[in-house]
């Protein structure tokens, strides 16, 4: 989406709140018994038990401190069967804070490493598999590692080689799940097909065309598989 090339827009959609919104089109059909409208939760400024209540998907993007109570909500919520959309950034956009997503992630055997070095307009894969449909081009240019997991996105080098683990999932006994994101180019729906990798000027998104063409395709399979979606579209 080249309206989005701008390093504050960036930042700013990263922390956005968008209370509740439908999963997959195909899922809110009436006519699909396997597939009840889902629900998402999208960073709220507060967590409460009853802001959980009925959510199928709980997304956290950006930087967040949780208190104490928020944290085993949170816990809870995933050990009953709930899932985890976690992304986070590079440090100066989206530092790892002590009270912040790492604390959930690792009673689960997840965790964000620093940031990787940086490399203008990487891009990263993702291979088909589990949750993703197809193997998918991703935009990457600054971002993190995910340590733990099982992963299924990669940053690339500057040869095209798979490098660092750009995102990773988990299953939790008792249905819930994860998936932990290290960089939120392709979760802000970003990267284009006329995108060529490496090219563009160094952290000028106003002078460069984001290689990665799927990130819309690639967030509806993660969406889909975070929330057990059985429905003909999804399938």
């Amino acid at each position: 989406m080249k309206t989005l090339h701008i390093p504050e827009l960036i930042a700013l959609l990263l922390v956005l709140m968008i209370p509740r919104a439908s999963a997959c089109p195909d899922c809110a059909s009436t006519t699909d018994k396997a597939a009840p409208a889902a629900v998402i939760l999208k960073n709220p400024n507060v967590l409460t038990k009853e802001s959980l209540d009925g959510v199928r998907l709980l997304e956290l993007s950006g930087a967040r401190a949780f208190t104490p109570e928020e944290r085993d909500l949170i816990l809870a919520y995933l050990r009953k069967g709930g899932s985890l959309f976690a992304v986070i950034d590079e440090e100066a956009r989206t530092p790892l804070l002590p009270d912040g997503i790492q604390n959930i992630l690792e009673p689960f055997g997840l965790a964000y490493t620093a940031d990787t070095d940086y490399l203008h307009n990487c891009g990263a894969l993702a291979r088909k598999g589990a949750i993703a449909k197809a193997d998918y081009e991703l935009p990457y240019s600054g971002g993190r590692a995910v340590k733990g997991g099982t992963a299924f996105v990669w940053r690339l080098d500057e040869k095209g080689d798979t490098a660092e683990v750009a995102a990773a999932y988990v299953e939790i006994p008792g249905g819930g799940r994860i998936v932990a994101m290290a960089e939120g180019m392709a979760y802000l729906g970003m990267g284009t097909a006329d995108g060529v990798r490496l090219r563009g000027e160094n952290r000028d998104p106003a002078r460069t065309t984001y290689w990665g063409k799927d990130s819309q395709a690639f967030l509806r399979d993660v969406r889909c598989w975070l929330m057990h979606c059985t429905c003909a579209a999804c399938k």
